[in-house]
């Protein structure tokens, strides 16, 4: 028994010798996650790029849409709610969908089994779609404001549009993982994107001084479609405090609300 067990101990010794690599291996290699930055991030861009048609339809079907609202002679108010709503939708639903469909195909779990903490998955994703849409956005938001603002106002309404689709891809997490099916993502997304529209004013103005004024001013969207309306009739933006609240806490609330629930149990090896 003792020589068995001392001659397998040593084949084993003999064998992890032979499987040790010919090269030092990188530090990042044994850091577990410290390899695994910006990996997501990455993935979404590769994904979005692996699908030109799709990607040509999410450039072209915004840019038809505020070609005939801005060549129809809409309202400058229709024509700014319209911009805000498409704007906040197609992030809205752009975030939530892809993400219940990569949940039921396994990718989200292998993703989280692999190493990658459930907090720097959905901040990455967030970050890498909210960019993915700003320029898929963007030749649209061009037209919307071609010669009615100079360069300034314009690098402004960019930074504004990539702020709002940063909270509306936080908000697809939180619809995710509140839905069981496409159908109800599809639903709910509609509904709490149309419902924050709202509370911005995107569809009515608040009187002034009044308790719906404060709401619309903590509101995600308020900035947004005030910034397009400056475009359209020339009024002037405040500062966008509901904006900068939003951007700044939703994430911490995102992570902490969907953190425990994105937690996938390892497998258990038999």
């Amino acid at each position: 028994m003792g020589c068995t067990h001392i001659s397998e101990s040593e084949n084993l010794r003999v064998r992890g010798e032979r499987a040790r690599p010919s090269r030092a291996l990188p530090k990042s290699y044994w850091t577990g996650t410290a390899g695994m930055k910006f990996l997501v991030t990455v993935m979404e861009f590769r994904i979005a790029l692996a699908r030109p048609r799709l990607l040509a339809l999410n450039v072209m079907v915004p840019v038809v849409l505020v070609l005939a609202i801005s060549l129809g002679g809409a309202p400058e108010f229709h024509a700014a709610a319209v911009y805000t709503v498409l704007f906040t939708l197609f992030g809205t639903f752009g975030s939530a969908i892809p993400l219940v469909r990569d949940a039921e195909a396994g990718l989200f779990g292998r993703i989280i089994r692999a190493g990658v903490p459930p907090s720097h998955f959905l901040i990455e994703r967030a970050a890498g779609g909210s960019a993915i849409d700003v320029l898929q956005l963007l030749p649209a938001l061009t037209i919307a404001t071609l010669g009615s603002i100079s360069l300034n106002e314009w690098i402004r309404a960019v930074l504004v549009l990539w702020s709002s689709v940063w909270i509306t891809n936080l908000l697809g997490n939180l619809v995710a993982a509140a839905a069981r099916s496409l159908a109800e993502t599809a639903l709910f997304s509609a509904v709490t994107a149309l419902l924050l529209l709202h509370l911005s004013g995107v569809f009515r103005t608040p009187l002034p001084q009044s308790p719906w004024a404060v709401i619309e001013a903590l509101s995600p969207f308020q900035a947004l479609h005030e910034t397009l309306l400056t475009v359209s009739v020339g009024t002037s933006t405040e500062f966008p405090l509901g904006l900068v609240v939003w951007v700044l806490i939703l994430p911490a609330v995102t992570v902490r609300v969907l953190g425990l629930r994105c937690r996938v149990p390892p497998r258990r090896v038999r």
